[in-house]
């Protein structure tokens, strides 16, 4: 039965990579896992201009009592690269890579400097939520893991090595994108 290699944040949009056989979804864990020959990579729209890259190097654990993901210093290590690929006023359209794979990573790391995502009820800017969501319909987090590409990959994948994998966004995203291209925005 095929299955998922990994998962996405819910609300995320994107690739997910399955395993149709059971040595294929082992071989598709461990890399995921390891990230040493898979590359993720998302594009996020978030409040403000970040820097026009950076890296976010910042433990992250789990606050159960509160339902949340934190940084914090005795968490576990979580890195995030991120570069700013075009700017529209008051937010930014920005390209992440994920270095770990931590719950709620990018979301987390880009609140923790405070250029949180648009339309993220748990992590983000309320006010800002309630904006886009008036003005664009957004009722979601603008996350999209848009690409996934392999380095050298061992059997029984050996096939998706030095292979890349990509999606459009939707016409509603791009639509979002073309509005935010010739509006004002404060």
């Amino acid at each position: 039965v095929p299955s998922p290699a990994h998962r996405l944040d819910r609300n995320t949009a994107g690739i997910v990579a399955f395993g149709k056989t059971d040595a294929a979804l082992k071989e598709l864990t461990l890399l995921f896992k390891e990230r040493i020959n898979v590359d993720k990579r998302y594009l996020a729209l978030v409040k403000g201009i970040p820097p026009e890259e950076g890296t976010i190097n910042a433990p992250s654990k789990k606050d159960a009592n509160r339902g949340l993901v934190v940084v914090a210093p005795d968490g576990k290590e979580a890195v995030t690269k991120y570069r700013r690929l075009e700017t529209f006023g008051s937010v930014s359209l920005v390209e992440c890579e994920l270095l770990t794979g931590r719950t709620h990573q990018i979301r987390v790391h880009l609140a923790s400097i405070n250029h949180p995502i648009v339309g993220d009820g748990k992590y983000g800017d309320f006010e800002t939520n309630r904006f886009f969501r008036a003005h664009y319909g957004i009722e979601h987090q603008f996350l999209i893991a848009y690409r996934l590409s392999f380095k050298t990959v061992g059997e029984p994948l050996s096939y998706l090595s030095n292979r890349s994998f990509a999606i459009s966004l939707t016409p509603k995203q791009e639509e979002l994108l073309s509005q935010l291209r010739v509006a004002r925005l404060p």
